[in-house]
């Protein structure tokens, strides 16, 4: 297979400002964000898919991004953080972006490269460094200027054998896609059932309070000196399940078993909405989470995956925020002023009903989850055997179509 060294502005499309930078900081101010509009692409929307995350979108009127014309980005650009997370390469999708101010592009010649393939790329151990490295003075997270992105050098096969390799690596992360997309519509459904219990509706005379349901910060003792650990970034903001753990010494923090929901207490993230429920543990086994978690368990007869819905309710979360208490940017709610949320009475054969169905749902995600590091740890095997060219492409799909 015949491959060739290039530069990456040999392989910028002709088009002015293929490679470009974001608006300066003074044009793209935080006061000029709406509530919709035309989306800005962020740092944190590059995530583990290929394309960009659209979760944590921030916009801009028409009218402003009509101004900032020249930093605008279409289907099929590349983004790169020029400044903080140098390293990160994400795709942009159909819908049409604006750059940040910590941002750059580039745009592809289609007749010269394939842009999921440079995206790609440049995700593989080792190249991904390559940006790292072209930082400004050689301290990674410092600042990249366009010159340096000019300035790197890429291997390319012919452009058919770099869209076939984009499509066998771009097959396992389709799949990934899909599972995650289950999730969120999980996520959607029941957080409606429960709407439809009545848990958002305002109490009335005969209120009961939210400790009749759940258990708070219940006690456990780890049985071992070595425990499954769980920090504030490890705690999802848009899907239910606990994404990634590790393993470490016994320490002070909140202790957790399979069937917990854990709750950030702490602002901002109360605000982001970081919940998640614990699903990966053996029987009995107790792990350790952040001390800026709240444990919430449903009480004995009731299905466990009750809680975190309740959780995420909105009535609920206002709740929580608005009791929060603290200096400035330091604030939190305590335990016991959550138990004391009021709602409604609800029938308890209508809560059974519903977290059996949560109970059974969470489980199926838990399978997905599993799946989805199966066919990541497959992607990112088999990302550099190809890229190097040692793995042929249909040996390749020989793999993902048994992994799919």
């Amino acid at each position: 297979m015949s491959r060739k060294t290039m530069k990456i502005q040999d392989i910028a499309a002709p088009s002015a400002r293929s490679i470009a930078i974001g608006p300066f900081g003074s044009n793209l101010k935080a006061e000029l964000y709406t509530p919709s509009g035309v989306p800005v692409v962020r740092g944190q929307n590059i995530k583990a898919s290929p394309y960009l995350d659209e979760e944590d979108l921030v916009f801009v009127s028409p009218e402003t991004a009509e101004k900032l014309s020249s930093s605008m980005l279409n289907e099929g650009d590349l983004v790169f953080p020029h400044r903080g997370a140098i390293g990160r390469v994400g795709l942009v999708g159909k819908k049409r972006m604006l750059l940040s101010s910590s941002m750059m592009k580039l745009t592809v010649d289609p007749a010269k490269a394939d842009p999921k393939y440079v995206l790609y790329y440049f995700r593989g151990p080792g190249e991904r460094e390559l940006l790292m490295r072209a930082s400004t003075v050689g301290t990674p997270g410092i600042g990249q200027p366009l010159t340096s992105l000019r300035g790197i050098s890429i291997e390319l096969p012919e452009l058919e054998q770099q869209q076939a390799i984009a499509e066998v690596l771009g097959a396992l992360d389709d799949k990934i896609a899909a599972n995650t997309k289950l999730a969120a519509t999980f996520e959607s459904l029941g957080t409606a059932k429960l709407q439809a219990l009545g848990i958002n509706a305002e109490p009335e005379a005969g209120f009961v309070t939210l400790d009749t349901l759940f258990d708070f910060n219940p006690r456990r003792t780890p049985a071992s000196d070595t425990v499954t650990l769980i920090d504030m970034q490890a705690l999802p903001t848009s899907e239910p399940l606990v994404g990634t753990w590790s393993e470490g010494p016994k320490k002070g923090g909140t202790r957790f078993m399979n069937g917990d929901t854990l709750l950030a207490r702490i602002t901002p993230c109360l605000e982001n909405r970081k919940t998640g429920f614990v699903d990966f543990l053996d029987d009995g086994q107790v792990g350790i989470g952040s001390t800026e978690f709240i444990v919430m368990r449903s009480r004995e007869g009731l299905p466990l995956g009750l809680s975190y819905f309740v959780a995420t309710s909105s009535r609920f979360r206002d709740f929580a925020i608005q009791n929060m208490v603290g200096t400035s940017g330091r604030q939190r709610v305590a335990a016991a002023d959550i138990a004391r949320f009021e709602f409604n009475p609800i029938e308890s054969t209508d809560l059974v009903e519903f977290g059996s169905w949560a109970d059974t749902n969470l489980r199926l995600l838990g399978s997905l989850r599993t799946e989805n590091k199966t066919l990541a740890a497959t992607r990112d095997a088999l990302l550099p055997q190809l890229m190097s060219g040692k793995l042929r492409v249909k040996e390749a799909e020989a793999l993902v179509s048994a992994a799919v």
